[in-house]
């Protein structure tokens, strides 16, 4: 027979066996374990939170970049299709004022509104073909009366406009503390088919390259054709500035960083503005984020220059350099030029040329 006492022995180690354990006391993390996972955890996140911020900044500052590089490249797109429709393109000397209009050569800039030359360069001037506005019923009434306006050419039914591009760093709460590139255009009439003041038809006078200087034909002298009414068919004065220059593109470079390269300097082309218009107009000759290379046509009578075209007979082209800097963009802090754009345009005019 089995001892009961070997039974309640093993009865008592399978029930402790089946039974959970008690332990005498509870276990769990201390405050320092718990400060340690706290400060591990921290760091990852931090990290991780880091390198998302890093992630963000740096994909919006390319966008910036990228943002301004595309609208340099609009904007020299929309340059260089009006320059193709120029007739006759000024040369860098021509904007050089006022030290050439002391010496009786060609000072354009002067016969302009202050606003292009306050706190601003022209880079490029020319004057191309311009429709004549919508709102002509006063200009074809004029043209198919008795007494047409004189230099108008009403069977065309467009004349020439005198469009200037130029490099502003005017003080402004809307636009960047870089340059932007304003244009101005001098028309024949206004919007509603009247005649702008101080305009003088190139084409009727002949007298591209001395605009606005031109022979009085009454008394043969070389004279200022916007004070001739008989001639101009308009009011004396200098040309408006209603409505003045218009901004075509901000965030150009203007730090200065280089000297203008042109091919064949003085000879074949002359760079615009030149160094000494950049001087004067406190921009400084190495300011070069938007210039140009203006091929040289045969100088007029009684001009003072002594650069000649080479290529007499050919049409005028012109190299445009644009470079762009996305300084106060978002996520731009500092100096962020960009690579300079360049193109080649040449103009459809036939003025000069040899048929």
């Amino acid at each position: 027979m089995a001892n009961p006492d070997s039974f309640s022995r093993l009865k008592s180690r399978i029930k402790s066996a089946l039974l959970p354990k008690r332990h005498s006391g509870t276990k769990g993390f201390t405050l320092l374990e718990l400060l340690v996972t706290v400060a591990i955890a921290g760091g990852i996140i931090s990290g991780l939170m880091y390198i998302v911020v890093e992630l963000m900044g740096t994909d919006q500052r390319e966008s910036s970049r990228s943002e301004t590089q595309r609208e340099m490249q609009m904007a020299m797109d929309y340059i260089s299709t009006e320059l193709r429709e120029a007739v006759y393109v000024y040369t860098g000397p021509n904007l050089d004022c006022p030290a050439n209009a002391a010496t009786g050569a060609i000072c354009l800039t002067s016969y302009l509104p202050a606003s292009l030359s306050t706190n601003s360069v022209p880079i490029i001037a020319f004057w191309k073909q311009q429709p004549f506005p919508d709102t002509t019923a006063g200009v074809r009434g004029r043209c198919y009366g008795s007494t047409p306006p004189v230099g108008v050419s009403c069977l065309t039914g467009s004349s020439y406009a005198l469009v200037v591009y130029s490099l502003s760093k005017a003080p402004s709460t809307i636009w960047s503390k870089n340059a932007r590139i304003t244009r101005y255009v001098l028309t024949e009439f206004d919007t509603q088919g009247n005649l702008n003041k101080g305009y003088v038809n190139p084409g009727a006078f002949n007298n591209f390259a001395t605009w606005p200087m031109g022979k009085d034909a009454i008394t043969g002298q070389t004279t200022d054709l916007r004070n001739v009414t008989v001639l101009s068919g308009r009011s004396p004065g200098t040309p408006i500035d209603t409505p003045g220059p218009v901004a075509l593109v901000d965030f150009v470079d203007v730090k200065p960083r280089q000297t203008a390269i042109c091919p064949s300097e003085g000879v074949n082309y002359s760079t615009s503005p030149t160094d000494k218009t950049l001087n004067d107009t406190g921009f400084g000759s190495n300011a070069r984020g938007f210039y140009a290379c203006v091929s040289i046509r045969p100088q007029p009578a009684g001009s003072t220059a002594t650069s000649q075209e080479v290529n007499t007979g050919v049409n005028q082209d012109v190299v445009l350099y644009l470079r762009g800097n996305a300084d106060g963009r978002p996520g731009i802090i500092g100096d962020q030029f960009l690579p300079a754009l360049e193109t080649r345009v040449l103009s459809r005019g036939v003025l000069g040329k040899t048929p």
